[in-house]
């Protein structure tokens, strides 16, 4: 198979793709040993008290990150228009904490997540099976839901409603490459040998969409041999998108799979833009899109949805993006210009929707540890 099936980018400032919610990715499949009652990691928000209570699970870096993170400017503007306290929670395990409670037969606790993606889904449902861990919610029943595109709405089953998005990519040092790494077949030349670095996709969101990409160009039936030749060529597979980041930044090769994004990190922390140019194998870059889901059981499903319509008016879509250093998810809402232009849109979006992955991705990641990781 030689999958080419593309996600079309649309919407004001579709050009202002920006992202910075995987930078502290832990992975997609790790297996959580919290067994207690007790949750581990941050909770956030005491705030004014309402009448009641949202408690919203999300990833670290989107409440702690410096600079970056959005959440206290949600729970502040969020509590000021609804009678209600919204309580942050990020548990270190992040997705897998609520799954092994699951598996545990033990409560939640928490009334939704918002920063899922549809790789998580796939994980979720492998290890659950049958047991429901998300309840369903209809965008088009949401305040502004309409306006988000469809090409966007990856799960069939609507439990997951979009919310941002930006793009996988390559970050290049235009002073230590011999050209720009625009193709594929350029990264498994002699020119880039021992010049790539690429998270590992068994650990890593960014390095299973950049695997990804590689399905999609080279199909089921080559994606493996594309691999290998990438080793060949002196490919550095490391642990998490951290670890590959770090060692790019330290100079120990000058190219390395991340976000086309990079420049509003490399302006503001005023480094050097000659390395953090931004290129697109063959045009492409996975299209990351992030969503927000209600747990099942949650008593307060109507406060949750309140919350996901607050989450998807433009004003908000606008403060994410540029806190969270993402694109708004709906049509009606866009970027400021001064962002607009330190970030890139590939000419061709790639992206897998939750049925295309749900059949297929395990096999993938096997095969892949089992001919690339253990060699």
């Amino acid at each position: 198979m030689r999958r080419r099936r593309f996600l079309r980018a649309t919407g004001a400032g579709a050009a202002a793709l920006l992202a910075g919610c995987s930078a502290t990715e832990t992975g997609t499949d790790g297996e959580t040993t919290e067994t207690g009652t007790e949750a581990p990691g941050t909770t956030v928000g005491t705030g004014t008290p309402g009448d009641r209570t949202l408690r919203v699970a999300t990833y670290p870096s989107f409440i702690d990150a410096p600079s970056t993170s959005p959440g206290a400017w949600v729970k502040e503007t969020f509590e000021s228009r609804v009678d209600a306290t919204l309580k942050w929670f990020a548990p270190e395990q992040q997705m897998n904490y609520f799954v092994q409670r699951k598996k545990q037969n033990l409560t939640v606790d928490t009334d939704m997540f918002i920063g899922l993606v549809n790789l998580n889904l796939v994980h979720v449902d492998r290890r659950l099976g049958d047991t429901t861990l998300f309840s369903t919610t209809d965008p088009a029943s949401l305040e502004n839901g309409d306006h988000i595109p469809e090409q966007y709405l990856f799960d069939s089953s609507k439990r997951v409603v979009p919310f941002s998005t930006s793009f996988v990519s390559l970050v290049y040092n235009e002073d230590a490459v011999p050209s720009k790494p625009d193709t594929y077949e350029k990264l498994a030349q002699p020119e880039f040998e021992n010049g790539v670095i690429v998270p590992n996709p068994q650990n890593s969101e960014t390095g299973e969409m950049f695997m990804l990409m590689t399905i999609n160009e080279y199909g089921e039936d080559g994606y493996l041999d594309y691999w290998k030749r990438l080793q060949d060529n002196g490919i550095q597979i490391l642990g998490s998108w951290g670890d590959a980041y770090n060692a790019y930044s330290n100079g120990e090769a000058p190219i390395v799979v991340s976000y086309s994004t990079d420049q509003v990190f490399a302006k503001r922390f005023e480094e050097p833009m000659s390395e953090h140019q931004i290129a697109f194998p063959d045009g492409q870059g996975y299209a990351y899109i992030e969503g927000m889901a209600k747990f099942a059981g949650t008593e307060n499903a109507d406060l949750a949805d309140r919350f996901m319509e607050f989450i998807l008016d433009p004003e908000t879509q606008r403060e994410i993006g540029k806190r969270n250093v993402t694109m708004p998810i709906v049509d009606n809402a866009s970027l400021p210009e001064d962002l607009a232009n330190l970030v890139y849109e590939p000419e061709t979006p790639v992206n897998f929707n939750y049925d295309e992955l749900s059949g297929s991705l395990d096999g993938w990641l096997d095969e892949w540890s089992k001919q690339i990781a253990t060699k």
